[in-house]
């Protein structure tokens, strides 16, 4: 039986799990269409690098569960803030693999170090350099299909007129861009969240996420979807920030 055929008895348990946290707030829905979208996105890079079927299936399954800490951390801390709160994708890891619920989504066990290295290393800065060459693979592939969902939440946020961040938007068109981060986006680096102090900080955050995109296939859905270009064209009335955004626009096409 291949988790293709159970993808439905996946789809309706992870439902039931994130029913058991309605009420708290939008917050749940969000992340719920965010894992779906994730799991869709991983399987299209999945299929574009030509993996076996199984494979495909496998980063699916990563993607529907690669979030499943957010729900306890909104519950707890009511917030997506990680600094704020606790990482998230290592309590994903707790639930799925130390509480045991991974044997509510497949019984077989062959591939939970991959599910936990994937999932456990979706979110930080840099992967840790003891994985396996699967390990890394199906890291780096839930890393894309992540970022590139997040672009298109960071739109609707913009969109929405929302203060994702919770940080300092006042005269936001007018806000400077902090040297250290300007330093590591010319750098084609993430920025290091310790770094940033302003929305603007978070807003170049955001788009030197495309600068980590480990595989071709997803810097072209990046620009087929079109919520990077979005958050590209965003324009500062302060020329010296107006400058560096220029600055990074140009270093996103010479990848």
């Amino acid at each position: 039986m291949t988790m293709e055929i159970l993808r439905k008895n996946i789809l309706d348990t992870f439902k039931s799990y994130v029913d058991g946290f309605c009420g708290i707030g939008p917050g749940v829905n969000l992340k719920y269409t965010h894992s779906l979208r994730v799991a869709a996105l991983s399987e299209r890079i999945a299929q574009s690098l030509s993996m076996e079927k199984e494979d495909i299936d496998l980063a699916w399954l990563i993607g529907i569960l690669h979030d499943i800490g957010r729900f306890e951390q909104l519950r707890r801390y009511q917030t997506f803030f990680d600094y704020r709160s606790m990482d998230h994708a290592k309590y994903g890891v707790h639930v799925l693999f130390e509480e045991g619920h991974i044997k509510d989504f497949i019984a077989s066990s062959e591939e939970n170090d991959v599910i936990r290295a994937a999932i456990g290393e979706h979110n930080v800065y840099e992967v840790r350099g003891d994985l396996s060459k699967r390990e890394l693979h199906f890291a780096r592939l839930i890393r894309d299909a992540d970022k590139l969902d997040i672009f298109r939440v960071y739109v609707m946020y913009r969109e929405k007129n929302l203060n994702v961040w919770n940080v300092d938007w006042s005269d936001l068109e007018r806000q400077s861009i902090s040297d250290s981060v300007m330093a590591q986006a010319r750098a084609r680096r993430l920025v290091k969240t310790q770094s940033k102090a302003t929305f603007m900080d978070f807003y170049v955050g955001a788009l030197c996420f495309y600068f980590d995109l480990n595989f071709s296939i997803s810097r072209k859905i990046a620009w087929e979807e079109g919520n990077y270009a979005k958050l590209l064209d965003f324009h500062s009335q302060n020329p010296e920030t107006e400058q560096k955004l220029d600055e990074i626009r140009e270093l996103v096409h010479t990848i």
